[in-house]
This record gives structure tokens, C-alpha cells and sequence, in this order.
């Protein structure tokens, strides 16, 4: 059980995200879902109907929204004990190398790579100080 644990869970407004937080509320856990997908976002957090489920709105290319959604978490639950860096693209659809475009490329690597590193940047600042948490 996840009893007492607190999540950040970017990209939790549909798919694997969505899943996921959904299993946490129903495993105890308060969650934070850090989406672009506000409507979707505010529909998740409404189907799970408690309070232990809120919604951020939050582009994981944007440093300021990372660490906006840390704090967040923080200031409206007390602490942060799980950052799950859940969000992610494959791009568009062209998957052939040769066809793909240097700025979808990019965008696929802010979004995978440089999210990634955000989450756990402003996470690790919440966590280590704490002397617990995962990332």
C-alpha cells in the first residue's frame, strides 16, 4: 500500500500516467498529475473523485513549470515522496531516419530526455533533503 506517499506523475492525464495514478489513489498514495492535457488532466481527477487527486498544468521542456509542480506537490501535501517522469512522445509519425526532421527530433528529445532530467533535478531538491523518496 502506498498509505501516506505522496506522487508527482508527469504525463498522468491519459495512458500509462493515467493508469498509474489511478492505482495510486486506490493504493492510499495523495497524487499530483503534471500534464499539458488540461482538459483530460481535470477529467482524471474528477473520475477519481477524492482529494487525494489533483491537477497541474505542466510542459515538461519548461524548467519553471517542473519546478512550479514540485513545489506544488510539496506545498499542498507536505512533501514528496514518488516523482514518476512518465511523460513522453515518439513524435510524428515519419519514422524513418532519413525523412525525420531535425526539429522533431528536438522536440522528441526535450520531451523524453530533458524532461526526464527536470523531474528529477527538482525532485532530488525535495528528496534528498529528506533522506528518502524516489525518483
Amino acid at each position: 500500500r502506498l498509505d501516506g506517499k505522496v506522487a508527482l506523475i508527469t504525463g498522468g492525464a491519459s495512458g500509462l500516467g493515467k493508469c498509474t495514478a489511478t492505482l495510486f489513489v486506490k493504493q492510499g498514495a495523495k497524487v499530483l498529475i503534471a500534464d499539458i492535457q488540461d482538459e483530460l488532466g481535470y477529467s482524471v481527477c474528477q473520475e477519481l473523485g477524492t482529494e487525494n487527486i489533483s491537477y497541474v498544468h505542466c510542459d515538461i521542456t519548461c524548467e519553471s513549470d517542473v519546478e512550479n509542480a514540485v513545489n506544488l506537490a510539496v506545498s499542498k501535501y507536505g512533501k514528496l515522496d514518488i516523482m514518476f517522469n512518465n511523460a513522453g512522445t515518439h513524435g510524428d509519425n515519419e519514422t524513418r531516419v532519413t525523412h525525420a526532421s531535425t526539429e522533431d527530433f528536438k522536440k522528441v528529445f526535450d520531451i523524453n530526455v530533458l524532461g526526464g532530467f527536470l523531474g528529477a533535478k527538482y525532485a532530488a531538491r525535495v528528496m534528498v533533503p529528506a533522506k528518502k523518496g524516489c525518483i
